[in-house]
Order: C-alpha cells, then structure tokens, then sequence
C-alpha cells in the first residue's frame, strides 16, 4: 500500500526551508572562551546563596509567569516603572516577542550593518524584509538612510554588536522623533558604556522607542538567561499576551533578583571589566592592530587579510576568538575581554603566530 503521507518539504513552511539559522559562537570544550562576550568573572555570591536557598516547591510549581517581583526590582534599579517593564528568556526572548507582536509577513525592518545576526534570524523566521544600511563613517549612524528605508521596526544596539561603537543617547532620541514607526535599542553591552549613555530616561518623552536590556553580560548570567524589554507600559501590556506563559523559569528568577539586588558587586565587575579591557587594547595596539574605540566587554581588532589566519592559530592553540568571512568583517577579529592571565595567554599566542 502508497504510502499518502506527506513529506517534510510539504508541512514546513517555504519561507524557514529557505532560511539560514542563527550561527552562534563557537563552543569548544577545554578552550579560552574570548569569542562570545561572556562575563570573566563569577556572578554576585549572592546569586549562589540564593540557589542554595531555593526550595523544592520552586521546581514542584509554575515559576511566576508575570516576573512580577523581577519587574519590580528591575524597576527600582533603573527608576522605571515595573508596569513598563517585561522579563524574558533573555533580551533574545524579547525581541522574539517584539517581531511577533508588531510585524507581519511584508512588513520591514531595518538595521545598520554590520551587527547582531540574530536580527536577520528573526525577521526570516516572521517572514519580514530586513533591510541592511551600512553604518556611516567611523561608525557613524546613517540616521537619513534609516528613515528611508520605509521600514516598521528600526533595531540599534547600542553598544554596536560586533564594533563595540556607541551611539549618543540625544542622536538615537532626535532618530525616535523623525520615525513612524518603533525604535529598538538593543543596550546589551551599555553598562561598559560612559555613564549617561542609556536611553532609559528618555522613554517617557518618547512612545515609540523600547530599550532592551539583559543580565547575560555585566551580571555575568548568560547560563541562566534574562533579559528586559522597558517601553510604554500600554506596549508591554499588548507584549505579555505574546509572550510564553513561563517564559522565565523559577532558578533564572531567583538568581536575577539577587543579582539585581547586589549593586555593589556588580559595579565591581563593570570596573574589573573596563580596566581589562584597557590592557587588552593597549596589548593588541602593540601589536599595530587598529582597534575600533570599545564601549563593550570586548574590543573589534583591525588585523588585516591575515585575520582569519590568526583566527584559525588561536583556535589550534586552544583560544577562541570570533571572525567572519563576510566582506564587512573579514579583516577583522572581534575579542572578548578576559580576566589578565587569560589575555597575556591572547596576546602571547599572537606574537607566537607572527602577529
């Protein structure tokens, strides 16, 4: 007897058979992880004294699902009504709520380019345009290009992914002003940034622009996954009836509120950060790289054509660093900072390989 079922060709939809999937960094077991802007250090120990806190009826019940006591502390923290304020399974589970909730299939969404590739992903999954706009001079944002780009949805982060370039707060509000449509920005990376460089207390003066926020970075969390979307409070309202049920699970909301509730410790691993930073950038100089000014975890290094060769040595040596074979970035190597004795093993593995 024929067989009349149908073939996986037939039941996925067209438009994710032709998609690429998001490519994330490398993850090799027993290497130096400088490749996918990970904390260096160990979240607060408040953090661990809360997981050994943690009660069984924890795991036997549903976690929260409206993050309530998250949202608040979240709130408190960045003098933001929590009302305002949605949790996620990561900055990436809001983002993924934001294009469910605002766009369909032949809206568009715009970017500058180069940056996070999960954007791309997004949109081919929502079966939307994106639209790539080539950052100005120096990094510039190509603020008229954007607007005429005839898209829905503008998405900057802010720290840029992978440049580390920053963007002023007053240019990405005067950009919110001029646009009919919702102004994303991704401040992922901005607690590394000077201080005043948030658009968090511009949002009140402007409804059409959401910041986004995560714990993955400066609270050194990316295992546990958490992340904010902050906008008008009748946005995140419309938001929450997209959202997964739970989409944050009970450890990731006790960890994240111990976390956010350690200010001191967090400072101490902002500054632990930008002072490797600062010796990381002074070692790659030295090597006469040109490096693109950070106000990241991590650093863009102009390396020249033999980027992918040192990217490809390190990789031997047990070091993982990021490149890409685009035209954009092939030249370049983007670098996570360490703690010191993992970047004097960086930088003597580069003057090994003739760097």
């Amino acid at each position: 007897m024929t067989s009349t079922s149908p073939s996986i060709d037939q039941l996925v939809q067209p438009h994710i058979q032709g998609m690429r999937g998001y490519t994330p960094g490398e993850q090799v077991n027993q290497c130096l992880k400088l490749n996918t802007n990970e904390c260096a250090w160990p979240p607060s120990p408040s953090v661990f004294a809360g997981l050994a806190a943690f009660v069984a009826d924890g795991l036997r019940l549903y976690p929260d699902p409206q993050s309530a006591r998250l949202r608040e502390a979240a709130g408190k923290l960045w003098n933001f009504p929590a009302a305002g304020i949605l949790a996620g399974n990561g900055s990436d589970d809001c983002l993924t709520i934001l294009y469910r909730c605002l766009l369909q299939p032949g809206d568009r969404v715009a970017v500058p380019w180069p940056t996070y590739g999960l954007y791309d992903t997004l949109a081919a999954i929502q079966n939307v345009e994106m639209v790539h706009v080539p950052w100005g001079p120096d990094w510039s944002l190509p603020g008229e290009a954007l607007l005429a780009s005839g898209a829905r949805m503008l998405l900057i982060a802010n720290p840029n992914n992978p440049s580390a370039s920053l963007i002023s707060s007053a240019e990405l509000c005067a950009l919110a002003k001029r646009f009919n449509g919702l102004l994303v920005v991704d401040e992922a990376y901005i607690d590394y940034a000077p201080e005043g460089s948030s658009c968090i207390p511009q949002l009140a003066a402007h409804p059409n622009m959401v910041v986004l926020r995560t714990c993955s970075k400066s609270y050194s969390l990316a295992g546990a996954r958490l992340g904010f979307c902050l906008g008008q409070a009748s946005l995140i309202s419309q938001m929450m009836k997209v959202k997964d049920s739970y989409n944050v699970n009970a450890l990731t909301q006790a960890v994240g509120l111990a976390a956010l509730g350690d200010r001191a410790y967090h400072q101490r691993l902002v500054a632990d950060t930008l002072a490797a930073r600062e010796t990381l950038e002074e070692g790659l100089r030295k090597l006469g790289w040109a490096l693109v000014p950070s106000s990241g975890n991590f650093v863009l290094a102009a390396a020249g054509p033999r980027a992918g060769e040192w990217y490809a040595g390190l990789k031997q040596r047990g070091i993982l660093v990021r490149w890409w074979d685009t035209p954009e970035l092939r030249e370049y190597l983007r670098i996570t900072v360490g703690q010191p004795a993992d970047q004097q093993r960086l930088l003597a593995a580069l003057r090994e390989l003739g760097a």
